[in-house]
């Protein structure tokens, strides 16, 4: 669908690879997720959109068996295989000194004969990096998908032994009688018989029988985890569920025994991907195990977002009560995840508030029942963007006769929103609404929380709000007369609004008094708003320019030199207090504010401050005076070695811009580039100044170019030219996802002129072949480390590191690992084979691989 809710625009194909971008509502109220795929045209790709309830996570999970992978690891997982050995006698001997791994531990037999002894299940995404830090697993463990194991050893207390399997004359022979066992009768025993004999849903059935029995030795767990895997590898869904549902379950054993105490991150655990078959299958506990595991304690991404949300949607659909209550907070991860700007639409908000709506009640919160409140704030958002709707759209109703219900029993928060939407009730209605919240407010004893706030959440502007407004007023005032804190100033700020509704009656005093008496030698809070409204009468009444502008100037100067105390007092007016006077051509005392304000930043900082706005200003003036090197050197390090999420990037390039035109300074390109890389990519936020990104790849760049003075110019760690090309079209890439045009086109210069090999590369041998080692094409071609983020990885700032192979044509292939899937061109392959030293991944689309090994001496 070209948008949620339209028809059909173009028909993906079975087993297209597409990625989930993001997840939205239309206007008939069903969740929808956005898509990229292919177009078709050439590598062209477009967004679509998707019902959720069409997509799984995994296809034709219930038919893995009938393709003969009934032991192939779930989805995303993998087996850790410890070691392969041509005799059943030998495995068992090998597992011994492994007996850590025992509750976790599986055997199989494989196509080829050999014997694979399996420690459990990792998540694959992980599977390297927990590889790579065990110490006492042996010395060719690997993680295997298990597609050529053919038979599952029976695992008894002690040892794995041969099943019957080698009586029957053919698989299918083996299979029925194992169904026949399952069929006679509910016996446990005959059920493990059935699955020792491969039949995936007797296993689930077996640990379904034991799941509760008497466990005297504490081994249960482990037993029953073992055979719910047997079953789910088949594709029997209730197997999973079984195995992540069985308290005290073994899924994890492996990688916490290979790893002292895991990863310690959750996204590497394989529970999460052993609940999406079951979420598919809109299994209730599966959704909430799998919202749980893809839920994060850090920013999510919108994927990841996306996946959470969508889990615990199908988790509310599928009868959970308290997941619906959980619905609109998880939404709230996917808006944050899309951008710092933006909002839900008008449809999420409908769709939100009227999920909530069906297990609310209206009226005051009460006690074990679900508050309305939520929903209300989501209608409000609706109305709001829907000032003039068709008539045909009976959301309007609806939405509306949520708030009126609500307020009519007694809930303050309903009135409250309904006094404010000015397009879909009269004055008299809302003034009638603001009225009746104030009345709820003061009846209740155990008050809710807008109630602390009535006077911002009523339309200011109602007469039957004033009291309100007045109580709120009250309320800045005091605050903004006495509290120290940052909350003081901020107060001030907005006792203004206040007062602007109020102005049309005679119980305030003057807004400036209050102001002025907020602003003196024992408090400051005040300055800082008493100037802009001196600023703002000053403009906005031109016949005040009949005065003398002297003494204007003396008013606004005075008042911000009383907040100015150069210290890092909240309400602090220095930086306005440099500004105005530069503003007047005072330019030394100007300077004498950032000096002495940015100098007690400097010496009294004990930690990395969130905000140097004076002291990147004070740099950025120096500079525009060309004065004070020296010290412009100085505050601009400041700020740069500082943690202010807007201006630090900003900061480093202006000390990068000192260093590189040896401003009051000897020029020292090395500290140049330092500086821009700082700016770039910035130890401490994630921010970037895509300018620094351009002038540190240019530099790099530069440097190449000239090998002599290359020395002086790179950063020490970035001596080989190799990597200093590669360097540089990381910096051009970030640049380019900070939307520096330059950036992106320098990058696309990089990677023509490379692939030409007008830069430093590696040379080693390419070669295509198919699953049965005929060769398509086996050339030498030219290898480099490059970065070009696209698509969704450009909208997440997210840099990957490319591997460029370009041949003899001028032809690339492409390879790179994301989220621990490698892709070559652009396809998911079945992952990174070493065969001694060289490297083969697959295509699952053409069934041939792409193979590099290096050049033979």
């Amino acid at each position: 669908m070209a948008a949620p809710g339209k028809s059909p625009a173009h028909m993906l194909k079975s087993g297209e690879e597409v990625r989930i971008k993001d997840v939205t509502f239309g206007a008939d109220n069903l969740p929808y997720f956005a898509i990229d795929y292919a177009t078709g045209t050439g590598l062209q790709r477009a967004t679509g959109f998707v019902p959720v309830e069409k997509i799984s996570h995994f296809c034709d999970f219930t038919k893995r068996s009938d393709s003969g992978h009934s032991f192939q690891a779930p989805p995303n997982t993998c087996h850790l295989i410890a070691v392969k050995t041509d005799t059943l006698t030998a495995l068992n001997k090998q597992a011994v000194p492994l007996k850590e791994y025992r509750p976790s531990m599986a055997a199989y037999r494989l196509a080829d004969g050999q014997y694979a002894l399996s420690l459990g299940l990792l998540n694959i995404r992980a599977s390297g990096n927990i590889l790579g830090r065990a110490s006492d697993l042996p010395e060719n463990s690997e993680c295997s998908t298990g597609t050529e194991f053919i038979e599952a050893l029976v695992k008894n207390e002690k040892e794995f032994s041969e099943g019957e399997n080698d009586r029957f004359a053919s698989v299918s022979d083996r299979l029925a009688a194992a169904r026949n066992l399952m069929e006679q009768t509910g016996d446990a025993a005959n059920l493990k018989k059935a699955c020792d004999l491969g039949l995936n849903e007797a296993c689930s059935s077996y640990a379904e029988a034991i799941y509760n029995i008497e466990d005297p030795d504490g081994t249960l767990p482990a037993k029953v985890t073992h055979y719910a895997l047997m079953g789910c590898m088949g594709g029997d869904i209730r197997g999973c569920q079984l195995a992540i549902n069985r308290t005290d379950n073994t899924l994890e054993n492996a990688q916490f025994r290979a790893v002292e105490g895991g990863t310690g991150n959750a996204e590497d655990l394989v529970l999460p991907e052993l609940a999406k078959p079951g979420c598919d299958a809109r299994q209730a506990v599966s959704c909430i195990l799998l919202a749980r595991g893809t839920a994060t304690y850090t920013k999510p991404t919108l994927a990841e977002a996306a996946s959470n949300f969508t889990a615990k949607l199908t988790a509310c659909r599928s009868g959970i009560a308290w997941a619906c209550e959980e619905v609109p907070d998880a939404f709230g991860y996917v808006v944050q995840a899309r951008s710092e700007y933006t909002s839900a639409t008008a449809d999420e908000n409908y769709s939100l508030g009227s999920l909530t709506e069906e297990i609310c009640t209206p009226g005051p919160k009460q006690p074990n029942i679900v508050h309305c409140k939520p929903a209300y704030y989501k209608y409000r958002d609706f109305l709001q963007a829907n000032k003039t709707p068709p008539l045909t759209d009976t959301r309007i109703a609806k939405a509306k006769g949520l708030l009126e219900r609500g307020c009519i029993a007694g809930d303050p928060a309903a009135c409250a929103v309904q006094s404010k939407l000015t397009d879909h009730w009269s004055a008299e209605d809302r003034n009638a609404a603001a009225a009746r919240a104030i009345k709820l407010c003061a009846g209740q004893s155990d008050k809710d929380s807008i109630c602390d706030n009535l006077g911002v959440a009523l339309d200011p502007n109602l007469e039957t709000a004033k009291p309100a407004q007045r109580t709120l007023y009250d309320t800045l005032v005091m605050t903004c007369m006495t509290d120290k804190t940052s909350n003081g100033p901020q107060a001030c700020s907005a006792a203004v609004s206040a007062y602007a509704s109020l102005e049309s009656t005679d119980q305030v005093h003057n807004i400036e008094t209050m102001l002025a008496n907020a602003c003196n030698n024992e408090n400051i809070n005040g300055c800082q708003t008493l100037a802009s409204l001196i600023a703002t009468k000053a403009q906005n009444n031109p016949e005040t320019n009949q005065s003398p502008e002297e003494n204007k100037s003396v008013t606004l100067l005075s008042v911000l030199r009383t907040g100015c105390r150069f210290d890092d007092n909240p309400a602090s007016t220095c930086l306005s207090l440099a500004d105005s006077l530069s503003s007047a051509g005072e330019v030394n005392a100007a300077m004498d504010v950032y000096t002495k304000t940015c100098g007690y930043q400097v010496t009294h900082a004990n930690e990395r401050l969130a905000d140097v706005r004076i002291c990147y200003d004070a740099a950025k003036f120096a500079l525009s005076q060309k004065t004070r090197y020296a010290s412009a050197l100085q505050w601009s390090e400041f700020a740069c070695n500082s943690a202010d999420l807007g201006l630090s990037p900003y900061a480093c390039k202006l000390a990068g811009n000192i260093y590189a035109s040896g401003l009051g300074i000897e020029a020292d390109l090395q500290k140049a580039a330092i500086a821009y890389r700082n700016g770039c990519f910035h130890p401490y936020m994630k921010t970037t100044d895509g300018e620094a990104c351009l002038k540190y790849g240019n530099m790099l760049l530069e440097a190449h170019d000239n090998p002599d003075s290359a020395a002086s110019v790179t950063p020490d760690d970035l001596q080989n030219s190799g990597d200093m090309i590669s360097e540089a079209s990381r910096a051009y890439d970030m640049g380019c996802m900070d939307n520096i045009e330059q950036a992106c086109q320098a990058n696309r210069k990089l990677l023509t002129d490379w692939s030409k090999g007008l830069y430093s590369h590696n040379r080693v041998q390419c070669r295509v072949e198919d699953d049965r080692g005929s060769v398509y094409s086996d050339k030498i071609c030219r290898e480099f480390s490059f970065y070009q983020a696209d698509g969704q990885l450009k909208e997440e700032r997210r840099q990957i590191r490319l591997e460029v192979y370009v041949w003899p044509d001028g032809d690339r292939s492409v390879v790179y690992q994301r989220d621990g899937t490698w892709l070559l061109n652009e396809v998911t392959t079945a992952g990174l084979r070493h065969v001694d030293a060289t490297k083969c991944w697959r295509n699952p689309v053409s069934k041939r691989s792409f193979c590099v090994s290096p050049l033979q001496e």
